[in-house]
């Protein structure tokens, strides 16, 4: 029989930043299942070529986590500037596009602008976070900027009916400039600043997995291929998949939100039904090993039709070391609701939308390729989520467990926020 002061569910940035904090002051065992940590901030390596599960980057805003991180990476870090970009009627603009029409045809740009100054004269603000995101976008940033990036970006990434995905999310991750910036990026200087990822930083060598590895090093508690199947808060136990039962005085949970509520023996009927009306998406993404590739651009967003996934982007413009030399390497998304996706008909896609913008250029040629799929990707905020989160918090605080992260947070964040809320998680044990 095992027994540790504190058991962690899952081994990524959010279980593996807790277990340093807790490192020589509490017993503790980090259960990840793979066998490899990092969850889905871990690279893959095929053929020379280092893919990681899309474009994760470090956003770094926090004075302790940031000196957390980079202090972890040593001198294995890159500081980087953003250049992403938009690709609509057939030409690219830069990101964000609500503040750069400048690359876009003179109606389009006209009806973008005349909307917004519309939409803010009538007193649009940023709201509560409740509102539907189809009335909220219109209302915040006109019908031209909507109707040509908004909507038909956001439908195509969530996946979910845009009058029902409630906006708590959008701050800080959808830029909303002022009069003056949008008016500038139509018809004057390029808008630079904006967003939460205009600096970001990325590992020299290594892919993003480099950091859950070096968070992993020394790590006493990690256990890897540890899969848990149940677990008890009132009683402590967990059951462990050809294991046996592991004893524990306190739980971190950092594995899905409703995975983790399933699998929970003690939780009470409203816990259950509070986490079964829980939603997200999937995402698959094709990583692709090109030769002949020319572009400096570190990803791109495609809101038109013609293109089945939403985002794609250039890993090698992170690091070169990524990749063997003279190639590059994309990461390339597509969501859906939760169904299979047809990955040879994504695949001919891909290829015919990566030709269309101008990212593969008639002399490119794919000498590799690895699909990596994201089951739980994007989890869904809508009004019901905002009614089960507050029961499952309570049972949880009640049973003195915490459950943090991206996805035992259930939100959309980012990997900074994961550190910081296993730093914060520990603090709170210790």
């Amino acid at each position: 029989m095992l027994k540790t002061d504190v058991l962690i569910i899952g081994g990524g940035l959010a279980g593996l930043s807790a277990a340093k904090a807790l490192e020589g002051k509490k017993s503790h065992i980090v259960a990840e299942r793979e066998n490899r940590p990092g969850g889905l901030s871990a690279t893959v390596t095929k053929g020379g070529f280092h893919f990681d599960y899309s474009g994760h980057l470090l956003h770094l805003r926090w004075p302790k986590t940031s000196r957390f991180i980079l202090g972890a990476l040593g001198g294995n870090c890159l500081r980087l500037k953003r250049d992403a970009r938009v690709f609509a009627h057939r030409r690219w603009t830069p990101y964000p596009f609500q503040a750069n029409l400048a690359g876009m045809p003179g109606k389009v740009k006209a009806e973008c602008v005349s909307g917004f100054l519309k939409a803010y004269s009538a007193g649009g603000g940023p709201g509560d976070g409740t509102e539907p995101f189809s009335r909220w976008t219109s209302r915040v940033f006109g019908a031209g900027i909507s109707r040509h990036f908004m909507v038909p970006y956001n439908a195509k990434l969530w996946r979910y009916p845009l009058a029902r995905l409630t906006t708590e999310w959008c701050a800080p991750f959808v830029p909303m400039p002022r009069p003056e910036e949008v008016i500038e990026g139509a018809y004057g200087k390029r808008s630079e600043g904006l967003g939460y990822n205009t600096v970001f930083h990325y590992p020299r060598r290594g892919g993003i997995g480099a950091l859950a590895n070096a968070l992993a090093m020394k790590s006493s508690g990690l256990r890897l291929g540890l899969e848990v199947e149940s677990v008890n808060l009132k009683a402590g136990v967990a059951m462990v998949r050809h294991f046996g039962p592991v004893h524990f005085k306190r739980l971190i949970n950092t594995s899905p939100l409703d995975s983790f509520v399933g699998m929970a023996q003690d939780a009470p009927a409203a816990v259950k039904r509070a986490a079964a009306a829980l939603r997200h998406n999937t995402v698959y993404v094709l990583n692709l090993g090109v030769k002949g590739v020319k572009s400096d651009m570190h990803w791109g967003y495609f809101p038109g039709p013609e293109f089945a996934f939403y985002r794609a982007g250039l890993a090698t413009n992170f690091s070169r070391e990524l990749a063997p030399r003279g190639c590059a390497s994309f990461y390339v998304e597509f969501s859906t609701a939760g169904e299979a996706l047809d990955l040879a008909s994504a695949e001919t896609a891909a290829l015919k939308g990566l030709k269309a913008c101008g990212l593969l250029g008639p002399g490119a040629r794919v000498v590799q390729k690895l699909w990596l799929k994201i089951p739980c990707a994007y989890v869904i905020y809508n009004k019901e989520r905002a009614a089960a989160l507050p029961v499952i918090t309570a049972w949880l605080k009640a049973r003195k467990a915490q459950s943090i992260g991206r996805y035992g947070g259930w939100k959309y964040s980012f990997m900074e926020e994961s550190v910081k809320e296993g730093l914060e998680a520990a603090d709170a044990l210790l």
